[in-house]
């Protein structure tokens, strides 16, 4: 078989980076979701629901696993992670989370704040990847 060579570029994979690509592919998708999407009536994701779900996705990528993002008929998005350990949600409106956990084990976890304080949603990542992942 023949040799391939390649060469170091210096450069260092993050995978972090082709999740913050997805992310941001992911959430124009939800926002051009028309009026009506849930075939229900729901308004469409609004420029400020998205923006802070981009802005908790990327802080969350250094801490856990890219989740599944889901839109929500009250403009708001859901964070989604599930493996053998258990699932998250993590639902993200204009300035506020809610948060539910059920691990494996039975164990029920939730929370609430404000999507401005930072150190929440760090501690909210760290908790995922440990009971989780």
């Amino acid at each position: 078989a023949p040799r391939v060579r390649s060469e170091w570029s210096g450069a260092v994979f993050n995978p972090a980076h082709l999740f913050e690509a997805s992310l941001r592919q992911r959430l124009a998708e939800l926002k051009s979701l028309p009026a009506g999407w849930d075939g229900e009536g729901a308004e469409p994701i609004s420029n400020l629901t998205s923006q802070m779900a981009q802005d908790v996705g990327v802080r969350l990528l250094s801490r856990t696993r890219p989740p599944e993002i889901t839109p929500n008929a009250g403009d708001t998005l859901t964070f989604e992670w599930e493996s053998d350990g258990g699932s998250a949600l993590l639902e993200i409106g204009h300035t506020t989370y809610s948060f539910l956990m059920k691990t494996k084990s039975g164990k029920r976890t939730t929370d609430m704040g404000l999507l401005s304080n930072t150190i929440d949603i760090d501690n909210l990542g760290s908790r995922i990847q440990r009971a989780l992942f």
